[in-house]
């Protein structure tokens, strides 16, 4: 193993790959395209194939789409699994956009649950393996991948290029993962493959590593993430109906791309959300610095993509290149005058996380770099969105007196615009036409003018390339052409004498580009804090508890409440480890997916930093986070409803913790009533067993009677109306949240009333229902099962008590006078 070494925290760079003429250096036959395989290809292959060969897998189900999509990211990640009798997987992703590396090394479970996560999070379009897990036969590693991420190409390359022999100078950078083999070898794979393909390489000490583990963070899977549209909404992935789209207030490119990171992992620990509430909080209190960082915020250009482009050098170079990297210097330029203004914000701030970005900004050595940039660069350059005021910019960016040649040149683009508007000037005069003169970065020069203000006269046959475009014609002329042509090859001629001076400029800068990285980092941060606090200036926000208790008052969806103009009905909430397991009744279209989704909505929010809509929320930190909701079937890989039901079930059961939180919308109505009843009832049962809090809505009202005998179950439902006037029926939903079952209403049978089924049709039903009803056995033990749960939650409640009350002893007394008159009552009831 070579001493090369990667430190988790380091901001420095790395590898540095040569460029070479020969082949020697391209990856092998089997990184051809022939071998990638897509959507398309593979359908049918996992057709073939039964659903029981791999029963502990997620499910490829209409549910494991990828989740959005791909304009923020561009990933590509190579892969290597252990050979031990223990699954570990090592992984390097990079972002080909930004250049930013994160290496994870996870020892995982055979359903490969933690590294799915993982890849759900980063959502690759390339996915880099090594070729004896493809041939001769695939690994198990494989088909899940092909199964779960169809939107990826999976590649293979030669299993010599994964090796954790790096180059030496990341030997300073592998300070504390040097046993983690697997990562740095997909490193190197990784770095291999990307020079080959995209004909580049990275200079020394660039690339900004990353280490990450799964620890500290909420798993969640992508079916969850499609099912609870995290990131893209399921009707239509174009729209912002989303909890990104949500939350979403971010004013740079950075702060979105680590929003939906943290949407997609959340955090799980307790301090490092604490810290950004606080930050949260400080920022609504304190509205003229909330507002001051906003403002400074806007301006900002993406920094990584910026970082990217400073430290990609070509294979060989270019007027292209040229022209971008004096783009590049540009652009830093204004980026570093961005930072000055945006730290200048940070008045009164007394937040240590506010505080911490600030320090870091002001420590950084953007003075020296501004310094040095000014030496190059005039210090009247600046950035422009204008076409042909960047082209000016450009020009004359550099000093002079850098080149003596490159006066000349600037004198000779100068002149010829000159030229050129003079010439225009005399097509106005002499044809008595109001001629416009316009720009565009690809054709240069040309000239317009208003139809109308042609009035009847025609355009005189000087004029040559007419194109109307709507009310404007726009032409040009020989003479144009020719003096666009001598205006770029004198601007040519200025990027290439400039060329000399732009890349020492930028030698330099790479040699500090870790406080780009730096900086990147802290504005990322401090955009997706303001982010939450603009939603809650915004909206009625609280701020959220961390308990052993899921405690929410007055709680309402969060896209619900952003889509609908309508007041929404909030609704209470309440798990603890006395009723963890919460079965929720009531007909179509009560609000039963809106509750459950809420629920999940609420405690994704919480643990990234934000607030709840709520008038006060409490929540226990969620390690994973499940969801059973769709009921579609799955016709790409021939799978029924049932089918996806008992797949996704079974992932659940599988993987859950008590400290899991389980969403569950309607299951085993895929297949026979009885068949379907007596799975649901055994997988409550299963469920029942952990201490996760379980949220389950169902239509099979037996199971509200029959797992009574568990005390920590507890009934609830939607609360409906119904109005019957002579012959006609309506029901009016409350989308109320009750205790208690509601059973006995029928709700079925009205509502088969209300859309017009026929008299004898309904007659029959309610008869039959009635012969059904009168057939149960009733239990008789079902007030002593009632009088036990109700010590539980009274032991529960003492429990709670002591662990965080803070009142004094007299306000104890009273309080505990209270709650045992309320148990009393309860009892009393039951006798």
């Amino acid at each position: 193993m070579s001493s090369s070494k990667l430190s988790s925290s380091s901001y420095s760079s790395v590898y540095r790959s040569t460029p070479t003429s020969d082949n020697s250096t391209r990856l092998s036959a089997y990184g051809s395209r022939k071998y990638c395989r897509r959507t398309s290809s593979r359908a049918s292959e996992r057709s073939k194939s039964s659903f029981s060969s791999l029963p502990t897998r997620r499910p490829k189900t209409s549910a494991s789409a990828c989740v959005g999509g791909r304009d923020n990211h561009s990933f590509v990640v190579a892969m290597i699994e252990g050979r031990g009798v223990a699954t570990e997987v090592g992984m390097c992703f990079i972002d080909l956009r930004t250049s930013e590396c994160i290496l994870s090394q996870i020892a995982d479970s055979q359903t490969y649950v933690k590294t799915l996560h993982k890849l759900n999070l980063y959502n690759p379009v390339e996915i880099i393996l090594s070729v004896t897990a493809i041939e001769p036969s695939k690994s198990k590693l494989c088909k899940i991948l092909e199964d779960n991420m169809p939107m990826a190409s999976i590649i293979p390359i030669g299993r010599k290029y994964f090796n954790d022999a790096i180059e030496e100078d990341s030997a300073s950078l592998i300070l504390g993962i040097t046993s983690k083999f697997y990562c740095l070898a997909a490193t190197g794979a990784i770095l291999k493959y990307i020079e080959s393909t995209q004909n580049i390489f990275f200079t020394n000490h660039s690339i900004k590593f990353k280490y990450q583990g799964c620890e500290g963070t909420m798993m969640i899977d992508c079916v969850t993430a499609r099912n609870l549209e995290l990131i893209s909404n399921i009707n239509n992935p174009r729209s912002n109906h989303s909890l990104y789209g949500v939350l979403n207030n971010t004013r740079t490119p950075m702060g979105a791309r680590l929003l939906r990171t943290n949407t997609l992992q959340p955090l799980s620990d307790v301090t490092t959300i604490n810290m950004r509430l606080d930050a949260v909080e400080e920022l609504i209190r304190h509205e003229e610095t909330f507002f001051a960082i906003q403002t400074a915020l806007k301006p900002f250009q993406d920094i990584d993509h910026l970082i990217t482009a400073l430290i990609q050098v070509p294979k060989k170079p270019s007027v292209k290149h040229a022209e971008q990297s004096i783009n590049n210097v540009i652009i830093l330029k204004h980026t570093l005058k961005l930072i000055n203004l945006l730290k200048e914000s940070f008045t009164g701030v007394q937040n240590s996380l506010l505080d911490a970005i600030y320090s870091l900004l002001n420590d950084l050595r953007l003075e020296a770099l501004e310094e040095r940039i000014n030496d190059v660069i005039n210090e009247d350059i600046t950035y422009v969105k204008s076409p042909l005021a960047l082209r000016n910019q450009r020009c004359y960016a550099v000093r002079a007196g850098f080149n003596g040649l490159l006066d000349v040149a600037r004198q000779t683009y100068k002149e010829t615009v000159d030229d050129l508007n003079e010439m225009i000037d005399q097509y106005r005069e002499q044809y008595q036409i109001p001629i416009k003169t316009q720009f565009s970065s690809t054709a240069g020069f040309y000239l317009s003018i208003n139809i109308e203000q042609l009035e009847d006269k025609q355009l005189p046959l000087i004029f040559i390339n007419v194109k109307k475009k709507r009310k404007t014609l726009t032409f040009t002329t020989l003479e144009v052409m020719k003096k666009n042509t001598k205006i770029s090859d004198s601007l040519t001629e200025v990027y290439l004498m400039s060329d000399k001076t732009i890349e020492d400029l930028i030698s330099e800068i790479r040699n500090d580009i870790s406080v780009l990285y730096k900086a990147s980092e802290s504005i990322a941060m401090l955009d997706m804090l303001t982010s939450f606090a603009h939603q809650c200036t915004v909206s009625n926000y609280v701020r959220p508890e961390f308990t052993d208790t899921l405690a929410i008052k007055a709680g309402r969806n969060p896209m619900r409440e952003s889509l609908y103009v309508d007041t929404f009905v909030p609704n209470d909430t309440y798990a603890s480890s006395a009723t963890n397991f919460q079965l929720i009744t009531g007909p179509n279209m009560s609000g039963k997916s809106t509750y459950l989704r809420q629920i999940a909505l609420m405690s994704i929010m919480s643990q990234i930093g934000s607030y709840v809509p709520a008038e006060y929320a409490s929540f226990r930190i969620v390690d994973q986070l499940f969801t059973r909701i769709c009921n579609d079937d799955n016709i790409e890989s021939n799978a029924s409803t049932f089918v996806v039901e008992m797949r996704e079930t079974a992932y659940i059961l599988q993987n859950v913790t008590d400290d899991s939180l389980v969403i569950i919308d309607e299951l085993g109505r895929g297949t026979s009533t009885h068949d379907g009843l007596g799975i649901t009832y055994a997988i409550c049962e299963e469920l029942l067993k952990t201490k996760a809090f379980i949220f389950f809505a169902t239509h099979f009202h037996e199971l509200t009677r029959s797992l009574t005998v568990y005390p920590n179950v507890v009934n609830l439902h939607l609360e409906v109306e119904i109005e019957e006037e002579d012959s006609r029926v309506a029901m009016k939903y409350l989308y109320r949240v009750k205790d208690g079952r509601n059973d006995e209403e029928h709700y079925g049978l009205k509502f088969g009333q209300i859309i017009g089924l026929p008299e004898n049709v309904i007659r029959k039903a309610t008869e039959l229902k009635e012969l059904i009803d009168s057939n149960k056995e009733k239990s008789t033990s079902n007030k002593i099962i009632q009088r036990r749960k109700t010590l539980l939650q009274l032991t529960q409640h003492l429990l709670q008590i002591r662990r965080s009350s803070n009142l004094d002893k007299e306000e104890l007394r009273k309080y505990l006078k209270m709650v045992q008159e309320e148990f009393i009552t309860k009892m009393e009831a039951l006798f």
